[in-house]
């Protein structure tokens, strides 16, 4: 039977360990009935039984993976566009989502994906996540800086270093990283989310106002990333579980992460004038954004090593370079209008890049697969 099953097929039957992308193989497997059976998936982790496919079918494989999730993503962003161009939705109706999203979706979703028994591996790989989106971040960062000089270009120079510098982790990232490596992995990706809260208070906003006098402290720590996490590490090294019904609360909140992040997602495209898609600046900042500084990244990863590092080593790796390869944030707009620049202008660089991540997050994912395998 299996002789005469398709390629992909194939490949999700063979790959039984979920590391680096079979946990989102058998998810798929799922999608398509066939059997899933996460104990035996346990048993063969447990047993070291890889059972993986070579490096060129694995990133074919990775490759069909991702973009059926993103093809998924697609279509409930579709949905928002369509609702939002029918039902004429204005741009403050759309900041009001993004805020519920920030403010209570994603701190939830920190906490309930930590509530879980302490495990000093999963210690051991939120720490080595946070180092890889620290250094990330950072990385996105100078080659916006160094690739991007506001002095020649103005206020728009500002918002280009901001858009290519910063990724949509938390509104594309995390619900496309939880369908391709499942739901325990999402909590890699809220790290990254985490460091990017810290970062666009500090450096974010010294790029926008041209300026680092006026960086606001407060708002990088006290802000709901940075007080999630304060809440939740403590919480999953004490082996504190949350009792009923805040639990069940926290754990239905934090579901609404995907649904909700890629309708905001087609409510903030749909608000945009598509007649400012071609400008040099907005591509120019939207190839380093999904090209450039992904592709980097993941030849610095592999130049060191980084993947050897811990034992799960390449799936996080690969968790990381997919939050690497995020379109440009939202904040990118928000925190432009905030600082009196063209907000317009910034959600232009949002749009294009979050139109072009359909394409280039899957090539990113089955490179990576290639190379980390």
């Amino acid at each position: 039977m299996t002789e005469a099953m398709p390629f992909l097929q194939k490949a999700i039957l063979l790959s039984y360990d979920p590391r680096p992308f079979g946990r989102g193989a058998f998810l798929i497997a799922n999608s398509l009935d066939f059997r899933y059976n996460e104990k035996k998936t346990r048993q063969y982790r447990q047993a070291g039984k890889t059972g993986r496919l070579g490096r060129r079918e694995g990133g074919t494989a990775m490759f069909a993976i991702v973009f059926q999730q993103v093809l998924i993503m697609f279509l409930l962003m579709l949905a928002g566009f369509v609702y939002a161009k029918l039902a004429k939705m204005k741009k403050e109706e759309c900041n009001r989502l993004c805020n519920i999203l920030l403010m209570i979706v994603t701190p939830c979703l920190l906490l309930s994906n930590l509530q879980r028994p302490f495990n000093k591996e999963i210690l051991q790989e939120l720490l080595f996540s946070l180092g890889l989106a620290v250094f990330a971040s950072l990385l996105a960062v100078a080659v916006a800086y160094l690739l991007i000089s506001p002095k020649k270009q103005g206020e728009n120079g500002r918002m280009e270093r901001y858009g290519a510098s910063f990724g949509n982790v938390g509104f594309i990232g995390i619900p496309l990283i939880t369908g391709i490596f499942g739901a325990e992995y999402a909590v890699f990706a809220v790290v990254f989310v985490v460091v990017f809260h810290v970062l666009s208070w500090t450096l974010g906003v010294g790029m926008l106002k041209g300026s680092f006098r006026e960086v606001s402290w407060r708002e990088a720590v006290l802000n709901p990333g940075v007080l999630s996490a304060l809440v939740a590490v403590p919480l999953f090294v004490l082996n504190i579980t949350l009792p009923s019904p805040i639990g069940p609360a926290v754990e239905y909140l934090s579901s609404l992460n995907t649904p909700l992040a890629m309708l905001v997602c087609g409510f903030f495209i749909a608000g945009v004038d598509w007649r400012r898609f071609g400008q040099k600046g907005v591509l120019y900042a939207s190839a380093l954004r999904l090209v450039v500084i992904p592709l980097l990244t993941m030849a610095l990863y592999w130049a060191l090593g980084v993947h050897r590092w811990i034992g799960d080593g390449a799936t996080l790796v690969l968790v990381n370079l997919i939050a690497c390869a995020c379109p440009s944030a939202i904040a990118t707009s928000m925190m432009a209008a905030r600082y009196r620049l063209d907000g317009e202008y910034a959600s232009v660089i949002v749009a294009v890049t979050t139109v072009g991540c359909l394409v280039t997050v899957p090539l990113i994912a089955m490179l990576g697969q290639r190379i980390f395998a």
